[in-house]
């Protein structure tokens, strides 16, 4: 993380939209079975979040609501 957070104080006057994303804590091997969430119902919210995305331009740690993460 500390390479995106150098990577977007550089890239501060950068036009271009970019994302990194905190999907949530979703149901994987991983995660394991008791999780809110599935893939199949966090991928909406990410593609969301990321089409409103395209209107901001640099880059942003974002979650699954669109609410900024701190770095």
């Amino acid at each position: 993380m500390k390479f995106m957070r150098s990577f977007a104080a550089r890239e501060a006057e950068s036009p271009r939209a970019m994302a990194v994303m905190a999907p949530g804590w979703i149901r994987t091997d991983l995660g394991g079975p008791d999780v809110p969430l599935t893939i199949d119902e966090s991928i909406p919210s990410l593609v969301r979040v990321l089409l409103a995305k395209r209107e901001r331009p640099g880059l942003e740690y974002l979650n699954q609501h669109g609410e900024t993460v701190p770095w």
